[in-house]
């Protein structure tokens, strides 16, 4: 046991409207003056090598319109690399910094948590108070916030100053927040006691403007999440007529509030703390993705009322910008295990089975079009839901390295080597001649004008201003060029058109196969390693070794996968929760 520092304040300054608890000018005066009415609230972030993102929201916590006397604020760190931290310590002066070195965040060991501990200065943000929570593992988002429920739970749920905790309220690291966001959720947590949880709407980060998000439902025929409910949903009705008001779920008119739903986001949710000693925390075992809707479906099945307030805003950055093959492996594993502990036994078979099948047959598809690894993760999101294999992925893909430099490392940067791009779409076709000047350029910088490679795009017929015959010259500079020559082999839809396009590469493989964000759909038999690149991050890549081998095994482990979905499916029964731990 280790006991945690007395760190000075930062001398940084702080706006005198952040620091101070006392009344604030534009705060109304009925927020200001109900504090024996007013409900506590324990706000809790979970953060991860974002340091100054999180220290922002933190900041916009402390610029809420509600009394910051009431509200404690517990940021746990995952185990960030980047000083996470230090930097917090520094900056905004918690009275607690709390190591939690277990290994599971559902058994969390809380190291030295007392008077000894505190800090006699009060925290630079003008909080009730402010914990860092430091764990030793990264747990996820999901175990990051349990582990910040056990916290609450232990330390903050009573106080003998400001009454007993009314509401635990779940912020993401990267958002950020109107000073009215809080005041609004507790307003409509406070208009009715059967309301269980509080979301709100999500706007675009970028131009706080657009609403991205705002009405969720299930539609539990499918098992999927979508934005209106399907026709058999109890709130069809008054969602369409709602709809005819507003225009639509996203993007629409005159938004304003309360809204029943399904699920709402964890991005800035809101929850009563007495249902969710009721309910319990989130499943242990989803890491992230899923977690939040889970939660949502098990108060609705105990009888609170999770409603979105579309009064209530939160910028954010919309959630698939963020997708990739690992992302997308916890979002159908963890999606899968939450509809055990909903839908009945029949029922859930037949929807588990349509899911398995689409993955698998995804899976598949992935793995002959130069996406091994995209497809062994889908192949795993299915074969580790059958197994409970839950927390982290234990492998998502190769490393990512810098993209000249992995190049050159696999012998592509050469004069007689072939690199080849896929491009099935316009965007696809345009990055592949950034990515060409940009090796010359490279190349060129290095000294090395003489290795300039031989460059091949795969060019889907339907793409514009694609030439209808195949192995066609485009520009000048596509027949040569500082950025070396280039050749276009264009095909079709068909399946006979891209086998014919085969012959002339099973004899002249190209040493790099090139494919941006996952996309491609020409079935390339030789290649020697796959270039997989993320233009989110356009200068790295995810270098994988191609060909024959490696396919026939990515097919075995697939046909076993296959073959136990079948008794999986025979034998599947809805899940039974056990522990506060979903």
């Amino acid at each position: 046991m280790t006991a945690i520092p007395d760190h000075r304040r930062a001398e940084t300054a702080v706006p005198a409207d952040v620091t101070s608890s006392s009344p604030r000018a534009g705060v109304p005066s009925t927020i200001q003056d109900r504090t024996l009415e007013t409900p506590r609230i324990a706000a809790v972030i979970v953060t991860w090598n974002r340091k100054e993102a999180v220290s922002a929201v933190i900041g916009a916590i402390a610029r809420q319109t509600y009394p910051t006397r009431l509200i404690d604020v517990v940021v746990v760190d995952n185990a960030s690399t980047d000083g996470t931290t230090e930097h917090l310590r520094s900056r905004w002066g918690p009275e607690r910094v709390v190591e939690n070195p277990t290994k599971r965040a559902h058994e969390p060991d809380f190291q030295k948590v007392g008077r000894e501990g505190r800090r006699l200065v009060p925290n630079e943000a003008g909080l009730a108070s402010l914990t860092i929570v430091h764990n030793h593992e990264n747990h996820g988002g999901c175990g990051g916030f349990n582990t910040g429920f056990a916290y609450v739970d232990g330390f903050l749920s009573r106080s003998s100053e400001g009454g007993d905790l009314g509401y635990v309220w779940l912020v993401d690291d990267d958002v950020d927040l109107p000073p009215d966001a809080l005041e609004q959720l507790v307003t409509a947590g406070q208009s009715d006691p059967t309301i269980g949880l509080v979301g709100s709407r999500t706007v675009d980060f970028n131009d706080r403007v657009t609403t991205i998000e705002t009405t969720v439902y299930l539609d539990r025929r499918t098992g999927r999440m979508t934005d209106d409910p399907p026709p058999h949903h109890r709130l069809a009705a008054t969602h369409r007529a709602w709809i005819t008001q507003v225009g639509a779920v996203r993007g629409g008119r005159g938004y304003a509030g309360l809204r029943e739903v399904d699920v709402v986001s964890a991005c800035s949710l809101l929850a009563r703390w007495s249902a969710v000693r009721e309910v319990g925390f989130w499943d242990y075992r989803y890491f992230i993705y899923c977690d939040d809707a889970d939660w949502c479906l098990r108060m609705a099945r105990a009888g609170h009322r999770v409603v979105l307030n579309l009064d209530a805003v939160v910028y954010h950055t919309p959630w698939h910008h963020k997708l990739t093959p690992a992302r997308a492996y916890y979002a159908q594993r963890n999606a899968l295990w939450m509809l055990q502990k909903i839908l009945p036994a029949r029922e859930l078979r037949r929807v588990t089975w349509r899911w398995m099948l689409a993955a698998m047959r995804q899976s598949l598809v992935s793995g002959f079009h130069r996406r091994i690894f995209q497809a062994d993760i889908t192949r795993r999101s299915i074969a580790d839901m059958m197994s409970g294999r839950w927390g982290k992925l234990s492998d998502d893909g190769p490393p990512a390295e810098d993209l000249m430099g992995g190049l050159d490392r696999v012998g592509a940067l050469r004069r007689d080597r072939v690199v080849a791009v896929m491009c099935p779409n316009e965007a696809c076709l345009s990055w592949a001649g950034e990515l060409r000047v940009r090796t010359g350029e490279w190349l060129v910088g290095q000294g090395r004008e003489g290795d300039i490679p031989r460059w091949v795009y795969f060019v889907r017929n339907d793409v514009p201003d694609t030439p209808d015959t195949p192995d066609t010259p485009d520009t000048p500079d596509d027949r040569g060029g500082p950025s070396g020559p280039v050749e276009r082999v264009v095909y079709s839809a068909r399946w006979r058109s891209k086998f014919r396009r085969q012959a002339k590469w099973m004899v002249s493989a190209p040493r790099a196969v090139v494919v941006f964000d996952q996309a491609c759909d020409f079935p390339l038999i030789r290649g020697a390693y796959d270039v997989h690149v993320d233009r989110r991050r356009p200068e790295m890549a995810q270098i994988d070794r191609s060909g024959p081998a490696r396919i026939a095994g990515f097919l075995w482990r697939w046909k076993v996968t296959a073959a136990r979905c079948v008794v999986f499916r025979s034998r599947l029964t809805p899940r039974v929760l056990t522990t506060r731990y979903g």
